[in-house]
């Protein structure tokens, strides 16, 4: 469900302008020269950014990139900028399915994946997130090292993730069903701070772009 609009949102994306834009080509081939990075990381679905500053000031050589089609929830995030303003971040405000027309092949270093919406009823599974059609996406844009890292409450949505992954071209590297019962150098988002807080177990994964796979 979409958050209401706030009053305030407008001018938050006009304070923000070159922190953002819309999908298009504009940077497609170009980012790493753009955010004057040796990397380059992408959330997709990012909420309220959380994540997305945390990973900027966690990797500050590499691009932190995050896209997310909410509009409040993403001028939540612009907001934040107020804080610390960080050159190597960048916001996209649109759908993830416009993914190969804003990056080019080989383009990118990891994939975030976070708390994605389940899609829990069988006729829905093609809308998820990890689905295959969604994995020929990234093993697309991902370089010949890239990584996919996946985190989710959502045990349903995690196993069968592992089914996608293990029946696609990449590689299992990482694997944990309670990730937080130990520190871990990885920031939260709002979702996971919260289900953490409540004793819920976060299931993560990270799989490996497979070249040689047919």
């Amino acid at each position: 469900m979409r958050m209401r609009k706030k009053p305030w949102s407008k001018d938050i994306f006009t304070q923000y302008e070159d922190y953002y834009m819309e999908p298009s080509d504009q940077y497609k081939g170009q980012w790493k020269n753009k955010l004057k990075s040796k990397s380059l990381r992408l959330e997709i679905g990012a909420g309220k950014g959380d994540y997305w500053h945390g990973l900027a000031k966690l990797y500050p050589q590499a691009g932190v990139i995050a896209i997310e089609r909410d509009y409040t929830a993403s001028s939540i995030a612009l907001r934040k900028l107020k804080e610390n303003p960080r050159d190597n971040q960048f916001w996209i405000l649109g759908d993830a399915v416009n993914l190969l027309d804003v990056f080019a092949p080989n383009e990118l270093d990891v994939i975030h994946l976070n708390f994605s919406d389940p899609w829990p009823k069988k006729r829905h599974h093609k809308r998820r997130l990890t689905y295959k059609t969604q994995l020929d996406i990234y093993h697309t844009l991902l370089n010949e090292n890239g990584e996919i890292w996946f985190k989710t409450d959502n045990r349903k949505l995690f196993n069968d993730s592992v089914i996608y992954f293990d029946q696609h071209k990449f590689d299992l590297i990482e694997f944990d069903v309670d990730f937080r019962c130990e520190e871990q150098i990885d920031p939260f988002t709002e979702y996971e701070r919260k289900f953490t807080e409540m004793g819920m177990p976060i299931y993560r994964g990270v799989w490996r772009k497979n070249n040689n796979a047919k």
